[in-house]
């Protein structure tokens, strides 16, 4: 296999190849799309991707809920965000997806006003992790879903773009979110967050416009409009083993970063900004890897990075004591595993977009996404001593969790490579 364009790709023999001219890949109307898109990530994972910052507060205000507990709320915040791809997909063939989006983002809103006046964690499971992640759910899928209608040649790199407004967020949200729970207390803070989304709702769903309206179920569809057999589809299955095992891993290290600098007691600025540094770092590396992924192959990209992203763990994390060694840990960690995040997605438009189920391609792979993301955390929380410890017992074994599993996904995302050519100079 050769050739740097997605068309010259032989992977769906038989079936009718979109070329590259069919796409504007750029344009005034395609990268609105890119901005609205990445103003819905910004508000779906952008905000997921933060919740360490609540994670730490709650073990402060609940000291007696065991940590993979509370980290439940993460989890289902971002396990619903995938596992509503399959309704939000459904709704969107009928209505389009520009009030999906809307409807999901002022659910999103209303659910931090309601968060906003909870007085129990069990209302927080509710509100902030099924609410929440119901709104985040309907927007997500949305936004990779039209955004590929617009791009062939650079579609990991407008991919890219709209998951680094994820990243972005987890920068200004978690610097955001304590200052202001630190000054107007932890009530307000989640007030003027639900007013924020309401702008932010409003740029989305009005720029996020489709390249084509949603067709009408034909007679030979189910209800779900999902083409189940491609579930029989082994290279599929393949890219969805190792996408489950690179999230499993992703998010305990995403929500418990914070309170590993907390209990490690590392510098102050550390403990402030752990959480926006993570996310700083995955800007530039969703941004850049998707250009070149583009150039050299998307598969060919996401296994290095996922090979360091095991190994980082394994070499930086256990042994990181001070603030210098976890400062280092948190940079290199961050910008290894933003690669697969954005090129992850790429993959799948690159290999199953030309099949014309690219929707039941994306629904089935975020599904597996999703269980991983609520199983992820919970597993690796339960390694974490509960309250208001001083150690940092048991994050040596988070860090192997995490380590492992990304070499896990590397072998995978390998074996799925040599499906297409063993050569090592192929542009996969």
């Amino acid at each position: 296999m050769t050739g740097t364009k997605d068309s010259t790709y032989p992977l769906n023999k038989g079936k009718v190849q979109q070329n590259d001219e069919e796409f504007p890949d750029g344009g005034f109307t395609a990268w609105m799309v890119v901005a609205a898109a990445a103003t819905i990530m910004a508000m779906s994972f952008g905000m997921c991707n933060s919740y360490g910052i609540y994670q730490s507060y709650y073990e402060h205000t609940y000291p007696n809920i065991p940590s993979n507990v509370l980290t439940i709320i993460g989890a289902l915040q971002a396990a619903f965000t995938y596992f509503f791809a399959v309704p939000s997909t459904i709704i969107m063939s009928y209505i389009g997806p520009q009030w999906v989006v809307l409807i999901g983002g002022l659910i999103s809103s209303l659910a931090f006003m309601f968060l906003s006046i909870s007085n129990s964690p069990w209302q927080l499971f509710i509100i902030q992790g099924v609410m929440f992640g119901l709104g985040s759910g309907l927007m997500y899928i949305q936004a990779t879903g039209v955004t590929i209608q617009y791009f062939n040649k650079n579609k990991a790199l407008a991919l890219g773009v709209i998951t680094a407004g994820a990243s972005l967020a987890g920068v200004y949200w978690p610097i955001g979110i304590r200052s202001m729970i630190t000054k107007i207390g932890f009530p307000w803070a989640n007030r003027v967050i639900g007013f924020i989304y309401i702008p932010m709702t409003l740029f989305s769903s009005f720029y996020l416009v489709p390249r084509f309206k949603p067709q009408p179920r034909k007679p030979d569809e189910n209800f779900l409009r999902i083409n189940f057999n491609v579930l029989k589809d082994l290279k599929f299955q393949c890219l969805n083993v190792a996408w489950f095992a690179f999230m499993l891993s992703l998010f305990p290290g995403l929500f418990f970063i914070d309170l590993f600098c907390i209990r490690a007691n590392v510098s102050e600025s550390l403990q402030l900004y752990s959480v926006a540094i993570v996310n700083a770092c995955a800007i530039v590396f969703r941004i850049l890897p998707g250009f070149l992924a583009d150039k050299f192959g998307r598969i060919n990209i996401v296994i290095p990075s996922l090979i360091l992203a095991g190994i980082f763990p394994l070499a930086l994390w256990i042994p990181a004591h001070n603030t210098a060694l976890t400062a280092t840990f948190i940079v290199l960690w961050a910008s290894a595993t933003g690669v697969p995040v954005a090129v992850y997605p790429a993959i799948t438009g690159q290999l199953f977009q030309s099949t014309g189920h690219i929707y039941s391609y994306l629904t089935v792979f975020y599904l597996y996404g999703g269980v991983s993301s609520l199983i992820g955390p919970i597993i690796g929380g339960s390694f974490i001593p509960p309250g208001n410890a001083t150690t940092t017992k048991g994050f040596e074994k988070l860090a192997i969790f995490c380590g492992v599993l990304c070499l896990a996904s590397a072998a995978v995302a390998f074996l799925l490579r040599c499906f297409y050519s063993k050569k090592l100079f192929v542009i996969i």
